[in-house]
């Protein structure tokens, strides 16, 4: 049958290729896909630097509070002999912590020093830090040292924004009055260690740790008749003569 007008002219506009309006629409199309697919890849790329942070972050506290939770653990509770009062050589505040424990062995050889965690700037350009000052002990001492200018700070963490240190003081006859115990936010009693700290360490951008409590190895007071009932140190008069 021969080809009519219409015929003729459906085969030479499939010969001519697409139209402006199909071109448009395959364009838009593409761009459309490329945008998704885009999109696809900023969101994979996000959730593998968020994922890979929260590695960092896990990891950063988790070696930290391991390395804190021994380290306090073994702090000594240690008097000023000299003094008439013996108080302990310990300073707790709510920022801070100065003690006395043992160098261990992931760091130096053994040994007894002055520590102090705290979180400061190290000097360098970038954010503060979770760092554990330490200071030699001198004999001649009669109080804490003050250990801004200490040397060479071991630092357990950056991008650190705050350091929260509290203290469970369990009162003056646990024994018979268990429920007397209570949290405080800075350690005045001379005569008796804290039974318990709680360490909160917040970053920048306000992401806390989990709050790491440490109960001491060695919670009585050393170098003096120490009370068991009344958790407190009893200094003898010739003790206090000394």
């Amino acid at each position: 049958m021969p080809a009519t007008d219409s015929t003729r002219r459906s085969v030479r506009h499939r010969e001519r290729g697409f139209t402006l309006i199909e071109l448009l629409a395959a364009l838009t199309l593409l761009a459309v896909l490329a945008a998704v697919l885009a999109g696809t890849v900023r969101g994979a790329e996000r959730s593998t630097s968020a994922a890979t942070n929260v590695v960092e972050r896990t990891e950063q506290y988790s070696r930290a509070q391991a390395f804190l939770r021994e380290h306090i653990a073994g702090m000594l509770p240690l008097r000023w002999r000299r003094d008439a009062l013996q108080p302990l050589k310990f300073d707790g505040r709510g920022d801070r912590m100065t003690y006395l424990a043992p160098v261990t062995s992931q760091i130096a050889e053994g040994g007894v020093t002055w520590w102090q965690l705290i979180v400061a700037s190290d000097g360098s350009p970038a954010r503060n830090k979770l760092m554990l000052r330490r200071q030699p002990i001198d004999p001649e001492q009669k109080q804490v040292p003050d250990l801004s200018t200490a040397p060479e700070p071991i630092i357990l963490a950056d991008n650190i924004e705050s350091l929260a240190i509290s203290y469970f003081d369990a009162g003056n006859d646990p024994l018979n009055n268990r429920d007397a115990g209570t949290w405080v936010n800075a350690w005045d009693e001379n005569a008796r260690t804290p039974y318990l700290i709680n360490i909160r360490v917040t970053e920048v951008g306000g992401q806390r740790w989990p709050d790491l409590i440490i109960p001491l190895k060695l919670t009585q007071a050393l170098g003096c008749n120490f009370d068991f009932q009344r958790q407190r140190c009893i200094i003898s008069n010739a003790a206090a003569q000394r």
